[in-house]
């Protein structure tokens, strides 16, 4: 473990910055298709940037930020609370489900809350539209249900202070800037998140396997990027304590004897979505799995 995390930090914030001027000075520019392509563009960015921000909250739960408790979790805060996040809580979580992936102390995996298979669906596609607000809901609600006395009081310090920032942002920052540089990206995120959350597990067969029940996308290297290399999901499921900037090494040497378990590897993230939007992961899942008695 060491500083590498500061950089890419470094690189996020700054793109932010710039991409969230821009379209904040696009917005009072007169309208045209460039003008409003370039605004896209920039939202998107900006969306990326700050996303990418978020994925060190990850990188916290495991202790990965530093070796510095203290440290460790103040960045995890810091990096949480631009989306809305609740540190505490999303490590409670995140905890649980990597100590039971796939089974019934697995707050990620949708079986556990009903046994009606088109209920289940139902969840997946309402979480592929409209996950992250209910996310960013449920994950302190869900915490607080689960996390210890300590824990519970970082959680309720965590959402005075989200609270209070969201109060401070809309008395002192002009809308226009909140809008253009907040609201709309926090609106890309939403796909962002879903799309990535959903990729990871989700219409897998073998749901409690260690490797038949993580996927690993094999995504460009822009996305890479964006990701801090979350893409190579099985391998840090597998040994969650690697830092992410060491997770490509792991997945080239794991890779062969991965490949010779079954490990559900994809191209891409496109490739996800289009497996849910035409029905063949669902179909392939279903295939699988014993009849509803």
């Amino acid at each position: 473990m060491d500083a590498r995390h500061l950089p890419r930090l470094g690189a996020f914030v700054m793109l932010l910055g710039v991409s969230a001027w821009g379209a904040v000075l696009l917005s009072q520019a007169e309208s045209s298709p460039w003008v409003w392509c370039a605004r896209g563009v920039l939202y998107v960015l900006s969306a990326a940037s700050l996303h990418g921000i978020s994925l060190f909250t990850h990188e916290a739960v495991h202790g990965g930020l530093s070796s510095r408790p203290w440290l460790n979790r103040l960045g995890g805060m810091l990096c949480a609370w631009p989306v809305l996040q609740n540190f505490s809580a999303y490590k409670v979580l995140h905890l649980r489900h990597h100590r039971d992936l796939g089974g019934g102390l697995d707050p990620d995996h949708y079986a556990n809350y009903t046994g009606r298979r088109w209920l289940e669906l139902l969840m997946h596609v309402g979480r592929l539209l409209l996950g992250y607000p209910a996310y960013i809901t449920m994950i302190p609600i869900l915490g607080w249900k689960h996390g210890t006395a300590s824990e519970k009081r970082w959680m309720g310090f965590e959402v005075a202070m989200v609270v209070v920032g969201c109060v401070l942002a809309g008395v002192f920052v002009p809308w226009q800037v909140l809008l253009h540089g907040w609201v709309i990206p926090m609106v890309i995120i939403n796909t962002m998140v879903n799309i990535r959350g959903m990729s990871q597990h989700t219409f897998l067969v073998d749901a409690d396997h260690p490797v038949r029940g993580t996927r690993t996308i094999l995504t460009n290297p822009v996305t890479r990027f964006f990701m801090c290399n979350e893409n190579y999901h099985l391998e840090h499921h597998l040994y969650p304590r690697v830092p992410w900037y060491n997770l490509p090494a792991l997945h080239g040497a794991l890779r062969a004897e991965l490949v010779a378990q079954g490990a559900p590897f994809i191209p891409s993230y496109a490739s996800f979505v289009w497996g849910v939007v035409s029905g063949g992961l669902m179909r392939e899942a279903r295939r699988s799995r014993p009849a509803d008695v």
